[in-house]
């Protein structure tokens, strides 16, 4: 699924809606020490993109799938498992898209300045009465975009998934925003549940 770039970028906020690690993740048998990291992106500049900056958070453990399987969808998952277990990763992370919504929000107006209590516009009557006047804003529709992405950490050794986790993000302001939003939530999990550094 490609997703389109958004025409505001301010603000991206990423929660995680849900998520579930393996009850023996963490211990000394499934911690990841040699990490694989994909995103599932059409765009292969994107892709690479993405998957550099997933690198960047796992210094010295993390590779860019692009590297070992190259642009191509997978088609032999045993073969590029073997692949993957030969050159020392015992760890998968992948990022997908799952979905997408566009929703019209109403923000309320502000009054304006002397009208927010009745005793500020009670002072622009008098001996010394309020010099000027700072409008209000009127309230309006605006966009909330909201992007999902699922993220699967999988043990190669056991060939399960180890972590999952269901996010959402609100105006990421495009692919690449949005993934590296995403990636820093997903770190922050795995490094709290001792699963990666």
């Amino acid at each position: 699924m490609l997703i389109a770039i958004c025409p505001v970028a301010a603000f991206a906020q990423t929660r995680i809606i849900n998520s579930w690690s393996d009850p023996n993740a963490g211990n000394a048998n499934t911690t990841v020490h040699k990490l694989a990291v994909a995103a599932l992106i059409y765009n292969q500049t994107v892709r690479r993109k993405v998957e550099d900056y997933m690198v960047s958070l796992y210094p010295g453990v993390a590779t860019q799938s692009y590297m070992m399987m190259g642009d191509s969808l997978l088609t032999d998952e045993e073969a590029e498992s073997r692949k993957l277990k030969g050159l020392g990763f015992d760890g998968i992370l992948i990022l997908k898209q799952t979905g997408e919504n566009d929703q019209e929000q109403y923000v309320p107006g502000q009054p304006g300045a002397h009208y927010t209590t009745w005793a500020g516009y009670w002072s622009r009557w008098g001996p010394h009465p309020v010099n000027h006047y700072i409008p209000g804003t009127p309230g309006h529709e605006q966009n909330v975009y909201t992007w999902f992405v699922q993220a699967s950490l999988f043990s190669l050794s056991s060939n399960k998934v180890i972590y999952s986790a269901n996010t959402s993000t609100t105006k990421p302001g495009g692919t690449i925003p949005l993934f590296d939003d995403v990636s820093n939530a997903i770190k922050k999990e795995l490094s709290n549940n001792g699963i990666l550094p």
